[in-house]
């Protein structure tokens, strides 16, 4: 019954991280529209392949220490990078659940597999990229 239980509980997590990341999504567009751009830049600074790299416009510009004060700005920009931030971490937050039920059950092979998991990822997502040019 407990492993019914955990599967009830992943599905709620993905189906809600879906759920606000779509959500924060589609404002954020929504603004951009409105707002015919974000972060400093037109929609068509933006869309223009050529301009947007001599100029930075990336997801790497896109610095976490911003987030706050461009949501605070209701920037389109800033409301898209949650919504990807949440899509990203939502699975996240599931393999770490199953670490959670696999230690609660004392399947220590499943939490080493689920440790490695999780290592993987985040190296993936902290460690890499510094050193992708």
């Amino acid at each position: 019954m407990k492993n019914h239980d955990d599967e009830i509980i992943i599905s709620y997590f993905l189906k809600a991280g879906v759920m606000i990341s779509v959500s924060f999504i589609i404002v954020g567009v929504i603004i951009l529209f409105a707002k015919n751009g974000g972060d400093g830049f037109t929609l068509s600074q933006m869309s223009n392949y050529n301009y947007a790299l001599a100029h930075g416009i990336d997801s790497k510009s896109v610095s976490l220490s911003k987030i706050v004060s461009g949501l605070s700005a209701i920037d389109g920009l800033y409301f898209i990078t949650v919504g990807l931030w949440v899509l990203i971490f939502t699975p996240i937050t599931v393999v770490f659940i199953g670490w959670l039920s696999f230690f609660d059950d004392k399947n220590y092979l499943y939490v080493g597999m689920a440790s490695i998991v999780l290592f993987n990822l985040f190296f993936a997502m902290l460690v890499i990229p510094r050193f992708i040019v």
